[in-house]
């Protein structure tokens, strides 16, 4: 028996030399893959401009990415995540369809294209074949900017649970990075090294951000993550030598930088995510403690000893609040109780991202053309130097430029979401524990979609990518995936198992 295994142990080294590379494709390098991925796209892509010189760095690192998540990917991770899969191909094969060369005779006849068709006729260009868009240009970079968050979806679905978990931590470390980004940006002056793009807020912690509003939508959704992480460690919250209490000391640390951070950004969107992300964190708390009393068949506790955690929680925010307010430095609330005229704008440009939507129905403007289509539409009484970018609601954007196909992709998603937070849902009180995960990344999902009314998040490229993995958490949770397949090169041949069974 000692020989066999001696002969095995053999086989298994020289296996291994036949195969130097076979590291490549584990599990941990496709975890550090992604986890340094991530950090790149933070630090070059927190701007939604086409025009950012980042790009020239973070997309040809996401095609890389890309094609390395696609050698490991095989039919069972597809299957596992087949909703998520089949929303990135949709959106692909969508912008792909926009960029399709027609024939005049067709093209012309698309509704919307009547402006174009006689300049045509004037030009005498009659013969020109063009895509479907309206901006060929604008199309195909909304194409290349889907690489990132898609490098993301192809290597967090090969992932298992433990990897995931890793992640986790990953971005809350990325959060506690940009907020002390913004804090470094707040001493350096309003000019300062710490701004990583020309066209952004200053003066405000914007962090690894262009955007204010970016800036504190992320802040502010990480809360639930944050708990999520709290609640896997093992111990006692009460006991700062084991891995929850060292967990919650760090997070109740963050909280407290992190509340204050949110309001000095002066975003609305931040604070409306702020308040949303608290709350829902607090029920969820409460939910999880309750059920976990019934677990361990517990005295009943009154109402009063289960609400009090979140009603603490809660009420130290709100100090933290009046805190801020009252030393001068919230911008956000001032600019709540006071007149925006970017703000007012954003109301006006609703009724005419609908027009061109409904003239252009529907196939759309193609994916990526409103700031150009917008012109054409943009009436005289909106004209001002600055120019629009996004309609400032993503959903109606996708609408005007996807048309139907872009409103199918985005029922289909919320569909698919809503479904995942009614299961959790009916699963109650006993299923509360093992649905924390799943949970607070619905939740953090949710700011994003509901931040999307009223801003464009998900079209930086850092928030998609972090997007995708809320998508993938919130899919699974903490079973993310099951025990990985056998490595590339691995694959046992019937020697192997000979040679075990003889031992």
């Amino acid at each position: 028996m000692k020989a066999a295994a001696s002969k095995l142990n053999r086989h298994k080294r020289a296996q291994r030399r036949s195969h130097p590379f076979r590291d490549v494709w584990s599990s941990q390098t496709r975890t550090a893959v992604l986890g340094a991925f991530l950090m790149a796209v933070f630090l070059t892509g927190g701007s939604s401009r086409a025009d950012m010189q980042s790009l020239a760095l973070l997309r040809p690192i996401s095609l890389l990415v890309l094609g390395y998540g696609m050698l490991t990917l095989s039919r069972d991770h597809v299957r596992k995540y087949r909703p998520l899969v089949v929303i990135a191909l949709a959106a692909a094969a969508l912008t792909m369809l926009h960029l399709l060369p027609l024939p005049p005779e067709i093209w012309h006849r698309f509704p919307g294209r009547e402006t174009i068709a006689r300049i045509d006729g004037l030009l005498d260009l009659h013969d020109s074949w063009r895509p479907l868009t309206l901006d060929s240009q604008a199309t195909r970079n909304a194409l290349m900017a889907l690489v990132a968050p898609c490098a993301v979806l192809v290597l967090g679905i090969q992932l298992g649970a433990r990897e995931h978990e890793a992640l986790l931590g990953f971005v809350l470390g990325l959060g506690a990075l940009t907020a002390v980004w913004g804090l470094l940006q707040l001493l350096g002056g309003s000019r300062g090294p710490f701004y990583l793009y020309s066209l952004t807020n200053h003066g405000f912690p914007v962090g690894l951000f262009a955007n204010r509003n970016h800036q504190g939508v992320f802040l502010a959704s990480l809360f639930p993550l944050m708990y999520c992480w709290t609640h896997l460690a093992p111990g006692s919250w009460r006991d700062l030598g084991s891995n929850k209490g060292r967990r919650s000391a760090m997070v109740v640390a963050g909280a407290l930088l992190l509340v204050p951070l949110i309001l000095i950004t002066g975003s609305r969107a931040g604070l409306l995510a702020l308040v949303l992300s608290i709350c829902a964190t607090a029920t969820m708390m409460a939910i999880v403690s309750a059920a976990d009393r019934r677990q361990r068949r517990r005295r009943p506790s009154s109402t009063l000893a289960r609400m009090a955690p979140p009603v603490i929680g809660i009420s130290v925010v709100a100090v933290l609040a009046l805190a801020t307010i009252s030393l001068g430095r919230d911008r956000a609330f001032g600019r709540l109780i006071g007149s925006d005229p970017i703000a007012n704008m954003r109301v006006d440009l609703a009724p005419i991202t609908w027009r061109i939507a409904g003239e252009n129905f529907p196939w759309g403007t193609g994916m990526g053309t409103f700031d150009d289509v917008y012109r054409v539409y943009e009436p005289n009484t909106l004209l001002m130097p600055e120019y629009v970018n996004h309609a400032h609601n993503d959903f109606l954007e996708v609408f005007m430029t996807g048309g139907m196909g872009g409103a199918l992709i985005i029922t289909f998603a919320i569909a698919i979401f809503a479904a995942r937070a009614w299961a959790i849902a009916r699963g109650g009180r006993a299923a509360a524990s093992g649905n924390v995960w799943p949970a607070a990344a619905l939740i953090a999902l949710g700011i994003l979609f509901i931040a999307s009314l009223i801003d464009y998040p998900l079209r930086v490229p850092a928030m998609a990518s972090y997007a995708v993995l809320l998508a993938i958490w919130a899919s699974k949770g903490s079973s993310v995936a099951d025990p990985p397949p056998p490595e590339y090169g691995s694959r046992r041949t019937k020697a192997d198992q000979h040679l075990e069974q003889s031992s």
